[in-house]
């Protein structure tokens, strides 16, 4: 050690000098390498060592792969191997022009491995058994790693004029007919960009829009570029946070409902088709549009049923390669919510297919405000939806209704671990980790949960829900067999008949068939939300088949399902059609999987979607480092997002590579603000050559790649 001392001392003053007489060419070489990687991204993903578990599908053992937080990507029969879903901000005006994968240390994990075959989804309006879950022979036959490659490029996808691009990593890799099975402990993910000159006319330069998309994607930092180089194109005329379309014969049903939300601070404004000029799909779209980018609402309400404002019918197919095809075409209010681009670019009869977006693309999936639908026929319907709704929002959060849950579930057929729909339910319950990924549920020391559940000893009956209903009740989860006209074992003259008053009225949230078909005459959905002041004030129902999983709990719908609590109380997004199109947006990685497609463009919102659910009285901090800056030295800006003051933040600034001196640098950040930012620093760096520098305060963390030339850092 003392050898190696003195000529490191000797080292490092050579190196002051040099720097010194040098600093000119080094700052002119530092500018110009700045100049052309900003639009460059380098992010890493580490991954924790895999666990495999034996489990029994039908007499048959399978070895089961675990990865925290990774989740089946594949379709039916194919192996069942984890992948990471990726959210990357590009920077302003730019296209990719490359994506590469650098893998890190390879583990194996074992060899003459069975990875168990992905299950087949199943429609919950189907009851008879289907053949239990087997590999898929053209895969399992081949002597080749599966998937065979680093990432899946899903797409690129846009929210208020950021542009995100969409990956699903495969750190896991399988080769079924040796059974080995290896990971890679990370991925170092490059996307380079060049420069397009075109700016999104969907960016606002709102704060609100720059903090959500900062909790939307893997490097937050990338939107202060935005700020950057954009420059806002709105200047709002106006300010409305809800926008009511209706019809002149109805508006005046509407007008207590903009007057109730008025005085709750949710400004609202009611325009009608008269006042858009048309009633046509592209009509009301580009009056959403107008209303978005000048008026600054997030939320639309859709105040009249099918007849009355078109639904936009997507076309859509659910497959699990050689074993069951299903195709058709649904009202998706998808469409009045996802504002980029087309959605019929072939100018075919179907919409929304996969290459119906931008250039052929796909089609945007990511929503820029949060619709919710009023079914409503008539004046009478109005006056039904807007009397829950209204008494919803004056409602008294403290009264001890509105802790009141229950879960209500069906025997789905003979399918396993799936066929008994409680095992699904309990997933919401506290939360759950099952099927790799993680969600906060319903915190039941908070709430009252009760469960009406189908076992092998007993079935529940419609005289039951009724009861429930009746007696009050505030949430209702549901998972069970339903069609049109029928839902959680009731018809549509049950719920008519329901009593439960104006202000005892229930949100559901259901995972069964076409019960939300709007299009098909009067669903059930519609009979819950507006043929009466009784039932429901709104609720999130399918408008075809919803799909669980054979042998699994891993259902289609049930993520979406487990990803709307997850919002909800982990999130904290109360507003119910954030929450929806959250529990769709934290899907969009696997939206190529079996039937989550289907499930994406099906899940439409019956009711008012600025109602807040919760209250979300619990504020906490969020930090996110928002960038990391190179100079003499490293620098990186980290910020409160959350709603309460962050409190002693432990800070850490490390880098690793040729670095003489400067290598770690830790302190403290006393007390951050809501919306608070401040700069930390790691002082004097030494070196030469590619280093990579990890920032870390509290629990963010974030990582980049740049070159130190002797002193100064050429920018991260």
């Amino acid at each position: 050690m003392n050898r190696d001392a003195k000529p490191y001392k000797k080292t490092w003053k050579q190196c002051l000098v040099a720097s010194i007489s040098c600093l000119m060419i080094f700052t002119a070489l530092a500018q110009s390498n700045q100049a052309t990687l900003t639009n460059d991204i380098k992010l890493t993903y580490t991954f924790t060592n895999p666990t495999i578990e034996t489990i029994n599908i039908a007499g048959t053992l399978y070895d089961r792969v675990n990865l925290l937080d990774c989740y089946a990507a594949g379709n039916a029969g194919e192996p069942k191997i984890p992948s990471k879903g990726a959210f990357i901000l590009l920077p302003p005006e730019t296209k990719i022009s490359e994506i590469d994968i650098i893998p890190g240390e390879q583990i194996v994990l074992g060899s003459g491995l069975l990875v168990e075959p992905t299950s087949q989804a199943i429609p919950t309006s189907q009851t008879e058994n289907l053949p239990i879950p087997i590999p898929n022979q053209r895969i399992y036959h081949v002597n080749a790693a599966y998937p065979g490659k680093l990432f899946t490029q899903v797409g690129i996808h846009h929210f208020r004029g950021y542009q995100i691009l969409v990956l699903l990593l495969h750190p896991v890799q399988y080769n079924p007919v040796t059974g080995e099975l290896f990971y890679y402990k990370s991925l170092d993910v490059s996307v380079k960009t060049v420069a397009t000159g075109v700016q999104s006319a969907l960016y606002r330069g709102l704060e609100q829009d720059k903090k959500e998309v900062q909790q939307k994607v893997d490097n937050p930092w990338i939107s202060l570029q935005y700020d950057q180089e954009y420059t806002s194109l709105s200047t709002l005329s106006d300010h409305y946070d809800l926008l009511i379309i209706t019809t002149n014969t109805l508006k005046s049903s509407f007008e207590p409902l903009k007057q109730a939300h008025d005085a709750t601070g949710v400004e609202t404004v009611i325009k009608t088709l008269t006042d858009i000029g048309g009633s046509d799909l592209e009509s009301i779209r580009n009056y959403i549009r107008d209303a978005y980018t000048n008026w600054g609402i997030e939320y639309v309400l859709i105040g009249g049923d099918d007849s009355v404002i078109p639904a936009p019918l997507l076309w859509v197919s659910g497959m699990d390669e050689n074993v069951t095809y299903y195709e058709d075409i649904m009202p998706a209010d998808l469409y009045y919510a996802c504002l980029d681009g087309p959605y019929n670019y072939d100018g075919d009869g179907n919409w929304g297919e996969p290459h119906d977006g931008e250039n052929g693309g796909d089609v945007d999936l990511i929503a820029e405000v949060y619709v919710g639908r009023a079914c409503v026929d008539n004046t009478a319907d109005a006056n039904n939806f807007v009397t829950k709704t209204i008494a919803y929002i004056n409602k008294d959060s403290q009264n001890e209704f509105f802790t009141r849950i229950n879960l209500v579930g069906e025997y789905l057929g003979d399918y396993g671990i799936a066929s008994y729909s409680s095992v699904y339910l309990d997933q919401l319950v506290n939360g759950s980790n099952d099927d790799g990924y993680t969600t906060v549920g319903i915190p039941a020391s908070n709430y009252t949960i009760n469960k009406l559940y189908d076992s092998p000893e007993d079935d529940w009956t419609a005289s039951d829900i009724i009861s429930v209903i009746n007696n009050g009740v505030h949430i209702l989860n549901h998972l069970g067999h339903s069609s049109y006209e029928y839902n959680m074992k009731l018809g549509t003259y049950d719920v008519d008949a329901l009593t439960n008053p104006p202000n005892r009225t229930c949100f559901i949230y259901s995972q069964g068939c076409m019960a939300g078909g709007f299009d098909d005459d009067d669903c059930i959905a519609e009979h819950f939300t507006v043929k009466t002041t009784h039932a429901a004030f709104a609720g999130i129902w399918n408008a075809r088949y919803g799909f669980f999983w054979s042998y699994s709990t891993d259902g289609d719908s049930q993520r979406l399902h487990r990803q709307f609590w997850d919002a909800v109380f982990n999130e904290k997004i109360s507003e119910i059609g954030r929450a929806n199109h959250d529990s769709k947006e934290d899907n969009l990685p696997i939206i190529g999987r079996s039937c989550i497609r289907w499930c994406y463009y099906e899940t439409n919102l019956f009711g008012d979607p600025s109602l807040k659910i919760t209250e979300n009285d619990n504020q906490s901090a969020k930090l996110v480092i928002q960038s990391i800056s190179g100079g003499v030295g490293v620098s990186a800006v980290v910020k409160n997002t959350g709603d309460a003051a962050a409190t002693s933040v432990a800070w850490t600034i490390s880098s690793t590579g040729t670095i003489f001196v400067g290598k770690e640098k830790s302190g403290t950040i006393a007390t951050l603000a809501p919306g608070a930012s401040v700069t930390i620093k790691s002082g004097l760096m030494l070196g030469f050559g590619s280093i990579t520098t990890t920032v870390t305060a509290g629990t963010a963390t974030q990582t980049a790649s740049e070159k130190l030339l002797i002193f100064f850092v050429t920018g991260l």
